[in-house]
């Protein structure tokens, strides 16, 4: 199941025929495959079905402002995007108070959402849409146009006639006895939902309202809410969500990515599922409930997060908070616990209270640094709890004494000569604060012989106060279309460079591991934006994918050690992998990084060979001559969607 925000196109199909449209009405979406092969697209308020073909060969797109929603032929759109164009369109979902258009011939009626007093209404254009310079594709075109009156007539808008005779007949099926709806998707307001075996409770399966302020219902239509289901709440922005205590179970990625700005009332007794909030934005302060389980990596990623209390008879299990850059503080109350690796490599973590009996297994806060961890009396919990949700934390809890100090590192083996280059390091320095040390340095390179110089990767060690070297990295000049002439010097300077307090830094030395001449290092393809991924990597195998797919595709994502792959090898699986493949475009450089969430794509040819494609996190990761880059890469949200399905822990 995948959900698509806003795209920034906006689509004139409607001012252009002078049709009133409702903003906001289509600012998401979701899809998700139905029994017989059927594939919906859901809207806030309005559900529309088609087979497998047309699902495959269409996409959708969302004017920026999210009054319409246009369903386009895929090849079409996309080779007149290459021209700057907008086309492919097959019909424009849109909704409006106004009802005189109901007889104008390019607007198809489809029904009244009574709560909201909205029309819904298709708008086919008036216009051939078909991308005309190739046949292949104006063909498929006109087949898909041949399937719109179909498709419209799948129309289902929640509150209207229509909709309430499905409910009825889902009812009916419900007290029919055991073959009835447990199982089956019902919708509701703002929720679809699935009767549980018991038949009592129900799983919500999907949020479909619209509100910021979530206040999750303990009952909907006379059934008990005790789970939400998987990716429920994926990719939401919303202000605060309330759980009802009815809540047993919070379901893998129901919250993944989304953003909860200013409160988090979890409830008590559940188990938080694995991934349920990884890369959510949270709240400053977050309460994790009595009796709760916290699953592997349920809450990792969640950057803004930094102080975290723990209420009694809380499990907190290995890598539950991992990578969690903000964290500066967890006061654990009497009866918790904490296990191996709970909250592994949270570099900003300064204090640790366990209050009462409260335990903490060994190594739970893994490369963290240095984290102060004291005992306090139980009583202390709430003190503390209240104070930071009042705004009052002490300004002991998460600080450091020697935070903002900086100081200067000794510089050894500079200057450092190789095959004709010299490289100076003139200043060299090193900033605390609470996460640990940032890096500055600055230099030159000098060319002192007769060719140009394309490539240079020079190297600096990181020596401890013991005389350890505890950290390398390296930096590379590169020339790429212009190389560093003969007898030419020019400066370096490398700022923000981070590592944690795992050890305190005393020296630096430097070192040169490769020199490249012009002859050495040709030129290389740099990707530009909107290029095609597959065709902007200089992969011949992988330019040639459409005429000769490959026998296996395999996704893997890693979030710190906590490997997932989704593998495909043959069928409809692999071909839509490789169509969505296809889709992706390379964007702006983006110069993001991060040092612990490497992902890629990994294709097998028929002949045995691969092509592996670097991803970090969700950028492109390509070398220029042994230069790093990475760039924003856009349409990736539907391939990696589709590919989340399937994902499976890694042995």
């Amino acid at each position: 199941m995948k959900k698509i925000g806003a795209a920034v196109i906006i689509l004139t199909v409607c001012l252009a025929a002078g049709v009133p449209a409702w903003a906001g009405i289509f600012s998401n979406y979701w899809d998700f495959e139905e029994p017989g092969e059927i594939h919906s697209y859901g809207f806030p308020r309005i559900k529309v079905s088609m087979d497998q073909t047309w699902y495959r060969k269409t996409r959708v797109v969302l004017s920026e402002d999210g009054s319409t929603a246009s369903f386009c032929h895929k090849d079409s759109y996309n080779a007149y995007a290459e021209e700057g164009l907008t086309g492919g369109i097959l019909f424009t979902l849109c909704a409006s108070e106004n009802t005189d258009f109901e007889d104008l011939p390019d607007v198809v009626y489809l029904d009244f959402d009574e709560e909201e007093a909205l029309y819904y209404y298709a708008l086919l254009p008036t216009d051939y849409q078909a991308y005309t310079d190739d046949e292949n594709i104006r063909a498929e075109y006109d087949e898909l146009r041949d399937g719109v009156e179909d498709v419209l007539d799948t129309a289902i808008v929640k509150g209207s006639e229509k909709f309430r005779e499905l409910q009825a007949e889902k009812e009916a099926d419900t007290e029919a006895g055991p073959e009835g709806a447990p199982g089956g998707i019902i919708s509701a307001a703002e929720y679809d939902y699935r009767i549980n075996e018991d038949k009592e409770t129900i799983t919500l399966v999907m949020y479909t309202g619209d509100k910021e302020a979530v206040k999750i219902p303990s009952e909907i239509d006379g059934y008990t809410v005790t789970e939400i289901g998987a990716e429920a709440f994926r990719y939401r922005k919303l202000k605060s969500v309330t759980f009802p205590e009815t809540i047993q179970r919070i379901g893998k990625q129901a919250f993944e990515y989304c953003t909860i700005s200013d409160r988090l009332l979890l409830p008590e007794n559940a188990v938080i599922m694995d991934n349920a909030f990884s890369y959510a934005v949270l709240p400053a302060a977050v309460t994790i409930p009595a009796g709760t389980t916290v699953e592997p990596c349920a809450f990792s990623y969640c950057e803004e997060l930094a102080y975290l209390f723990i209420d009694p008879g809380v499990k907190i299990q290995n890598r539950g908070f991992e990578y969690c850059d903000d964290l500066a503080a967890v006061i654990c109350a009497d009866g918790s616990l904490l296990e191996t690796k709970a909250f592994g490599y949270c570099r900003d973590l300064m204090k640790v209270i366990l209050c009462g009996s409260a335990e903490m297994q060994e190594d739970a806060f893994n490369n963290c640094g240095d984290p102060k961890t004291e005992a306090a009396q139980g009583g202390e919990y709430d003190t503390l709890k209240a104070a930071a949700m009042d705004g009052s934390l002490p300004e002991s809890v998460g600080t450091s004494s020697d935070d903002g100090v900086e100081r200067e590192l000794e510089i050894r083996n500079s200057p450092v000569s190789q095959d004709g280059v010299t490289v100076t390091l003139d200043t060299a320095t090193a900033k605390s604060d609470k996460s640990g040390f940032e890096y500055t340095f600055s230099g030159t390179i000098e060319n002192t012989s007769d060719e140009g110089i394309m490539q240079v990767i020079y190297t600096f060690a990181l020596i401890d106060e013991n005389g350890e070297e505890f950290r390398s990295f390296g930096e590379v000049y590169d020339g790429e279309d212009t190389a560093l002439a003969a007898h030419t010097r020019i400066d370096f300077s490398h700022d923000g460079i981070k590592w944690g307090k795992q050890s305190v830094p005393a020296a630096v030395e430097i070192g040169i591991s490769s020199v490249k001449t012009e002859e050495e290092l040709p030129p290389e393809h740099v990707p530009q934006k909107g290029e095609y991924l597959y065709l902007a990597l200089g992969d011949e195998k992988l330019a040639k994918i459409k005429e000769e797919p490959p026998v296996e595709l395999s996704f893997h994502v890693d979030q710190g050690g906590y490997g997932r792959t989704a593998t495909f090898t043959e069928g409809d699986a692999l071909d839509w992998a490789v169509e969505l493949l296809c889709e992706i475009r390379i964007g702006e450089e983006s110069g993001e990084w991060v040092t612990d969430n490497y992902n890629g794509i990994y294709l097998t040819w028929a002949d045995g060979s691969h092509t592996g494609i670097s991803l970090n996190l969700n950028n492109l990761e390509h070398a220029v001559h042994s230069s790093l880059h990475t760039y924003e890469l856009e349409h990736l949200d539907e391939f990696w969607s589709f590919a989340a399905d399937y994902l499976t822990e890694d042995e």
